[in-house]
């Protein structure tokens, strides 16, 4: 199974830098909330799609899909 390349934002690497953090078990969830700026239980469901999906569970879903709206 090959894996496909992840084009991702600096605010993404960002969360995905601290998540991975939080996954090692060097920060807890608190600190990872505060800094990304969002609450605990935000964090813990991102903590899961990373440790499901890798890098790419930050990335939204649709990406490199065509539009739906196209004519």
């Amino acid at each position: 199974m090959t894996q496909a390349d992840i084009t991702m934002s600096s605010f993404q690497l960002r969360r995905f830098e601290v998540l991975s953090q939080l996954n090692a078990r060097q920060i807890n969830s608190h600190e990872a909330g505060e800094k990304l700026g969002l609450s605990v239980r935000h964090i813990r469901r991102l903590k899961k799609r990373v440790r499901e999906k890798g890098a790419g569970g930050l990335t939204h879903g649709n990406r490199g899909q065509p539009s739906r709206r196209k004519i």
